[in-house]
């Protein structure tokens, strides 16, 4: 972790499946811009031009950087999909 953090504003986060969200504050430009700090840049292989998608999840926002190839992306997410989790979806909706 960067020494530099504020205590006060950082936090982590602990989700099911032992996934660890680390949080930092950051602030909006007037031009409604973040910037994404190097260490998290890095971690995920994010560059400059690098394309990302975001989109709202309940009351957060959630950046996704963009896959070199979407179509393999896709097939690959679909690999782990199994007929019992979506009928376990389809029930529960």
């Amino acid at each position: 972790m960067r020494a530099r953090r504020n205590a006060a504003y950082n936090a982590e986060l602990t989700f099911p499946r032992t996934m660890v969200i680390e949080m930092e504050e950051i602030k909006l430009s007037a031009k409604g811009q973040v910037v994404i700090p190097k260490y998290l840049r890095d971690a995920l292989g994010i560059r400059e031009g690098d394309s990302l998608f975001i989109s709202k999840v309940e009351n957060r926002l959630v950046l996704y950087k963009k896959p070199d190839d979407p179509i393999k992306s896709l097939v690959d997410a679909g690999k782990n999909i199994g007929m019992s989790n979506i009928r376990r979806e389809i029930k529960h909706e």
